[in-house]
């Protein structure tokens, strides 16, 4: 698929761009699969080092510039500048196909970008239009040739409104093993738990939510006989943990198999314990300003996603006032439970069967490729 002189032709050119850690992993998978399938494709990237390591010109890191939420007027400002080079690069590349995932904010102007330009843009991960603001469904069908759903209503919605769209299977399918039953520790187990503490990704997370946890793994350390792990994606933590808390950021499945219970936020972080079968509680903690324009446009009862999907509360939610050390403690303790906690494992292991099956980012890539 190349030119007699070497050079590449249109028609092996893909952009793509991710705006968060999630879907910068799940973005340079799928170029790793497009790749096993045509050598010769060339790819620019905007993303964080998942992409950059995958690419073959990557833009710049748009992940760790923490836009979320009502955006500075510096992230504003930076945003302008980002999609005027964008904008130059797609008219002199001119690539075959652009790849985004979900971060709408910024991926809705590169995709009238190239609708300008008359290049075919693939949304893989759709934007939670369906828990606010789904008057967006109406500018991507304007712009969008193929949504790549991983939500199995999703589809369906995206039909209705005259998208086209394929529901694709959820990509953690295929990064994690389901952790072992726990019928395979010994009864005792409980009376030691393992609890994993999750801050999050964000700064703003992470400076809200370490608070609430240390005074959690405070509260349950007077009560029993629990041991902690603090999960981190840097060892960038302005808090001194107390000796019974270890910290792991090597990002190790492994490790994470090995914990009894998690504390941790929604998102993918929430929705990979549900997987591997670990019983959580759910905390979130925005700042104030966020959370008041939130709470008055999120149209779902649920945050985290084995919620939404169950259609029920499987696992609880602490979120922002209700985010309290003594109500999540009080949770933790009444789940350890044996009778709770047996239960609780085996739905959250159930659920995983409502993803999908093996082989998305695979899936994925051959439905761009031949589309």
């Amino acid at each position: 698929m190349k030119k007699a002189n070497g050079d590449l032709m249109v028609n092996d050119k893909i952009f793509i761009s991710a705006g968060d850690l999630s879907g910068d992993i799940h973005a340079a998978n799928v170029i790793k699969e497009i790749k096993n399938i045509n050598q010769n494709c060339h790819v620019i990237a905007l993303g964080s080092n998942n992409l950059k390591c995958v690419s073959d010109y990557f833009i710049e890191d748009i992940v760790n510039i923490n836009a979320f939420g009502l955006l500075s007027l510096k992230q504003i400002l930076y945003f302008k500048k980002l999609l005027k080079k964008v904008s130059s690069i797609l008219s002199i590349e001119r690539p075959s196909k652009i790849i985004l995932l979900d971060y709408y904010g910024f991926h809705i102007h590169i995709a009238r970008l190239a609708k300008k330009l008359n290049i075919p843009v693939f949304y893989y991960i759709s934007p939670q239009v369906w828990a606010s603001r789904s008057s967006r469904i109406k500018k991507l069908a304007e712009t969008v040739k193929k949504m790549l759903v991983i939500l199995p209503f999703e589809e369906a919605l995206y039909k209705q409104n005259g998208v086209d769209a394929v529901f694709v299977g959820h990509p953690l399918i295929d990064k994690i093993i389901q952790k072992d039953s726990f019928n395979k520790k010994p009864f005792s187990f409980l009376e030691s738990p393992l609890i994993g503490l999750f801050p999050g990704s964000r700064k703003w997370a992470i400076k809200r939510h370490i608070p609430i946890l240390l005074e959690t793994a405070k509260i349950l350390k007077e009560q029993i006989n629990a041991k902690f792990v603090m999960f981190c994606v840097n060892s960038d933590i302005n808090y001194d943990l107390p000796e019974y808390i270890k910290l792991d950021t090597s990002g190790s499945f492994e490790q994470r198999k090995l914990i009894d219970f998690a504390v941790c936020p929604s998102g993918t972080v929430s929705l990979e314990n549900a997987l591997m079968g670990i019983p959580m509680a759910i905390i979130y903690k925005l700042p104030y300003l966020n959370y008041f324009f939130f709470r008055a446009i999120i149209k779902v009862k649920y945050i985290t996603m084995v919620n939404i999907l169950s259609s029920r509360n499987v696992v609880p939610e602490f979120i922002q006032f209700n985010a309290t050390p003594k109500k999540i403690s009080e949770y933790v303790l009444n789940q350890l439970k044996f009778d709770n906690y047996t239960t609780k494992v085996q739905e959250l292991v159930s659920f995983r069967k409502m993803l999908g099956q093996p082989g998305v980012s695979k899936r994925v890539a051959e439905i761009i490729l031949n589309d």
